[in-house]
């Protein structure tokens, strides 16, 4: 183990310490104090279908179906005083390519109004809706913009996050600073891949003037990326001296993450736009552009909303150096090496929504979409939209759903 894995190991065994400790404190005095023990959650069901046989769109294909999206989230909140507090949410998915069981759990310290850490497993603020990914009924669409909100291939991190907002006349203004890593598995095309993400660290602001809000974030992180085929192939290419192309091969480096939000909303219509860009160092791993804009018009107690989102994703594909044609050996090389350079295509995709949201009950919303899918040249299956043989590019994901916090 390396310094850096023993840095980790000391900081997730020390935060796990402190939160049983005062998970122990809160049995200790539950009886005595349930005032300060607060329980709350969130639930989603919604049913989809894909239009095309030959496609699956966030994990929806041609069949009806329930289980992609829906979910069921607990959270207890304890206050062990009156600036100390512990957090812990559990959710239950019904998608198989994330892991049910415990998404936060940290420790809170507020000394004041303005300030607050945190320390523990947290989600990580990407995006300007990334507390709430989870929670539908905190947001318009029945699914957030898959070609913006699909480009982070993980959501928590464990952990140090601190909040610091304040008032300035008509400005309310609030900063958010973290530190930490990830050490867990991604999925990519169905595929379980081991990541390790160290030195990751980002801040953003936002600001809010009377109807408008603004968010703007940076972050970044080093990556390490379990690619043993394709590390085994580097390595002997750089043995024979094709250099450029075994380092396009690596799947591990600097990872930058940028992103700006702009919302104006009123008591009758609202318009909110998100851009996003990852810029990677690893050749395995692609730059990443992307954005969204949506309109609605609220006219109680329904919202009629629609919004367009384009994605675009390419890599800075090395051009083969192994020469052809000069032993049966050069040409096979040269050979795989053209073949992994198709297996990760450029992928170009936009999404249009169409939707409407009944919110029935204070805490029960009804929501139905349609969302028009376009995908350009060859997709690459590691996002949104897979291609499962004879895809031409366009289908039409139907999705209703039910959003409830409780």
């Amino acid at each position: 183990m390396n310094k850096t894995d023993d840095q980790q190991a000391s900081i997730s065994k020390s935060t796990l310490l402190v939160v049983f400790l005062c998970l122990f404190s809160v049995t200790d005095s539950y009886a005595s104090s349930q005032d300060s023990l607060q329980f709350s959650g969130f639930a989603r069901a919604i049913v989809g279908h894909l239009d095309d046989e030959n496609a699956e769109y966030v994990g929806y294909d041609n069949s009806l179906s329930l289980d992609q999206q829906s979910l069921l989230g607990l959270q207890a909140d304890y206050s062990l005083t009156d600036s100390i507090s512990v957090t812990a949410q559990v959710v239950g998915y019904t998608e198989d390519q994330r892991n049910s069981g415990l998404q936060w759990l940290y420790l809170s310290y507020a000394p004041n109004n303005a300030l607050q850490i945190k320390l523990g497993k947290l989600r990580i603020p990407f995006f300007n809706y990334s507390d709430s990914l989870d929670i539908g009924f905190a947001y318009p669409w029945l699914t957030l913009p898959q070609q913006v909100y699909d480009t982070a291939f993980f959501s928590t991190f464990e952990g140090v996050l601190a909040n610091y907002g304040f008032s300035l006349n008509n400005w309310l203004v609030d900063f958010e600073a973290y530190w930490g890593y990830y050490d867990d598995k991604i999925y990519l095309a169905s595929q379980e891949i081991d990541t390790k993400v160290d030195g990751l660290f980002g801040a953003n602001a936002t600001v809010n003037i009377e109807n408008f809000t603004l968010r703007a974030s940076y972050n970044q992180g080093d990556a390490e990326v379990a690619q043993d085929e394709a590390s085994l192939f580097a390595e002997q290419l750089r043995l024979l001296g094709f250099s450029t192309n075994a380092d396009w091969l690596n799947a591990n480096g600097l990872i930058r993450f940028y992103q700006f939000s702009a919302n104006y909303e009123n008591l009758n219509y609202f318009v909110r736009g998100e851009v996003t860009k990852m810029v990677s160092e690893a050749g395995l791993v692609a730059d990443i552009d992307s954005f969204f804009i949506s309109l609605g018009y609220n006219f109680h107690p329904y919202t009629l909303y629609i919004s367009y989102s384009e994605k675009d994703l390419h890599f800075e594909h090395a051009s083969n150096e192994i020469p052809f044609g000069v032993s049966d050996e050069l040409d096979f090389l040269a050979a795989t090496y053209m073949g992994v350079i198709a297996a990760f295509p450029d992928d170009q995709a936009t999404g249009t929504k169409l939707g409407l949201r009944w919110d029935w009950r204070p805490n029960l919303a009804f929501k139905a979409e349609m969302t028009f899918v376009n995908a350009n040249d060859k997709v690459s299956n590691d996002y949104a939209v897979k291609d499962l043989g004879g895809f031409d590019g366009q289908a039409i994901l139907y999705q209703v759903g039910a959003e409830w916090v409780f």
